[in-house]
């Protein structure tokens, strides 16, 4: 028997609704995964709430790590003992789960299982940025929306050691504080002189700014880039933003985005866990911190981070 945490109607965190259910063997291409952790990311609670829809009823969480179990017929990849993780596999929140293994990542002995669900998401995601979306050159100026966040943090540490001048923002003065610590200056993202802080430091405004924060930030990134410069949106924690793209094309200004499910597939995986791993190690991504709670508490953490109670990474333990 596994503990899942289901969603059978969507709303608020009190819908993630602790369970148990039977895991049979793994079918063809599957793997049965006993899983040591659980990442919990910002798009779990849009599954949840029904902003992005799926199927119900289904079990929260698209990341997780552990060690196979078990294997299915044609499954050569991996092997009953191995240590992986995945990233964007729906189905996580589980004790034990059945998963695809053509998604697994086989984990490096100095990258635990707890280090890969706090962070393979969120580090694949910010290769996706700095990496495939928009390539950070040294002496690049960057504004980072979300500085303080899972991807934000990761993107500002990145970006900074690849030689780039990095401004990043925050949701509240504590946070802002703890930004300025791998930055080189950092401000409130809701500050309505954003823009022209950033121009008074960059003139010409910032090459390129990573946008994760979404309406509440928008229009400070607009007035904070320069004429020919990038806006890459990946995440919108604050909803939507109204952009007024005639505006920004009339200043050679290029909208950018997509999504880490898309763009970190296939062969592409291998190349991006490569670089992710050798940041890690190389300390260019800063210490990867978080805190653990049990599975059972999943609503909890969801209604966190819906207050702004949760600092960092959150791992689910089963």
């Amino acid at each position: 028997m596994s503990i899942v945490i289901r969603v059978r109607t969507t709303g608020g965190p009190s819908v993630l609704v602790p369970e148990t259910e039977e895991v049979g063997a793994p079918g063809p291409g599957q793997v049965r995964l006993r899983q040591d952790a659980i990442g919990v990311n910002f798009v779990d609670t849009a599954f949840r709430n029904g902003s992005f829809k799926l199927p119900l009823p289904f079990v929260g969480g698209v990341e997780g790590a552990g060690v196979v179990d078990a294997v299915g017929p044609d499954v050569t990849r991996v092997a009953v003992g191995d240590r992986v993780g995945y990233f964007f596999a729906p189905g996580s929140y589980a004790e034990v789960r059945l998963i695809d293994a053509q998604v697994l990542i086989k984990l490096p002995a100095d990258v635990s299982n707890e280090q890969s669900a706090a962070f393979l998401t969120k580090g694949l995601t910010a290769w996706m940025a700095i990496r495939a979306l928009y390539p950070v050159k040294a002496r690049e100026h960057v504004l980072v929306q979300g500085a303080s966040g899972g991807v934000g943090s990761i993107v500002a540490h990145w970006a900074k050691s690849l030689g780039a001048t990095v401004i990043g923002t925050a949701g509240t003065a504590t946070k802002v504080a703890s930004v300025k610590e791998y930055t080189d200056q950092a401000f409130l993202a809701t500050d309505a002189d954003l823009g022209a802080k950033v121009r008074a430091l960059v003139p010409q405004g910032v090459d390129v700014v990573f946008e994760f924060i979404g309406k509440a930030s928008f229009g400070g990134s607009a007035r904070a880039v320069r004429d020919g410069g990038v806006i890459v949106n990946i995440g919108a924690a604050s909803g939507a933003p109204d952009i007024d793209r005639d505006a920004l094309a009339a200043r050679g200004v290029r909208l950018i985005g997509g999504s880490t499910a898309q763009l970190v597939t296939g062969p592409t995986i291998q190349v991006a866990t490569a670089e992710l791993f050798y940041a890690l190690r190389s300390g260019s991504l800063g210490e990867i911190t978080f805190t653990r709670n049990p599975l059972v508490d999943a609503a909890k953490v969801h209604d966190d981070i819906a207050n702004r109670r949760s600092v960092g990474p959150q791992i689910l333990t089963p």
